[in-house]
């Protein structure tokens, strides 16, 4: 009796064992996406789906604990590396190096895009561009009428997107919308509020001493 005992107390703590493992194996995977989303939100409903079990309320209660310990000390960093990125982010958006877009309703207002691509390229857009407030479909909308007007003309069209120029400081500004007609290039801007406008005049000088002439599509006078 005593030798199943003992073989039963074996199965069970190598059970406990594997259970540990997989539960520090999921903490860690939590650990991670809290530091790259540099947020605690998802910690206890993603370690609470994934690391307890009634099946086994031992390794549970053991990884509960694990878990605890593991939230009090990766806390402050998290929050210190929220805090210095959110930082970051707010002045590159206040330099222009960043763009933020959100969706507005514009399809009752009847607004339209003024620009400075004809006094830049050359190139006159024969239709009016409606602004639809949403970044995505204004930005395709614009580069057809765009690529249409160049091929008609014969030249060569190409667009990046998001496309990034280090600038003579060192830092990269990412550009919304890249074009080039003929091998000039020109970064692309899309101006629906008076942040955009500043982050525009801005950036735009930058840009204009690396050698390149922005273009803007805004709903607002320029």
């Amino acid at each position: 009796m005593d030798g199943i005992r003992i073989i039963l107390i074996v199965i069970a703590a190598l059970i406990i064992i594997v259970n540990l493992f997989i539960n520090f194996s999921n903490i860690f995977k939590i650990v991670s996406y809290c530091f790259k989303s540099n947020t605690l939100n998802q910690y206890w409903s993603l370690f609470f789906k994934n690391c307890v079990s009634a099946r086994a309320l031992i390794s549970s209660v053991f990884a509960i604990i694990i878990a605890v310990i593991i939230f009090i000390i990766i806390t402050p960093f998290v929050l210190f590396r929220r805090a210095t990125i959110g930082k970051k982010t707010a002045a590159l958006i206040e330099e222009g190096i960043l763009f933020e877009y959100q969706d507005l309703n514009l399809n009752d207002k009847n607004v339209h895009f003024n620009s400075n691509l004809e006094s830049l390229t050359g190139i006159s857009l024969t239709n009016d561009l409606a602004a639809t407030g949403n970044v995505k479909i204004d930005v395709t909308l614009v580069i057809s009428e765009i690529q249409t007007k160049v091929q008609a003309e014969d030249k060569t069209f190409s667009f990046k997107a998001m496309h990034n120029i280090t600038l003579n400081d060192g830092k990269d500004a990412i550009v919304p919308v890249f074009i080039t007609i003929d091998q000039k290039s020109h970064p692309v801007y899309f101006v629906y509020n008076e942040t955009h406008k500043n982050q525009f005049n801005k950036i735009n000088s930058k840009l204009y001493s690396r050698g390149f002439k922005s273009i803007y599509f805004s709903i607002l006078p320029m």
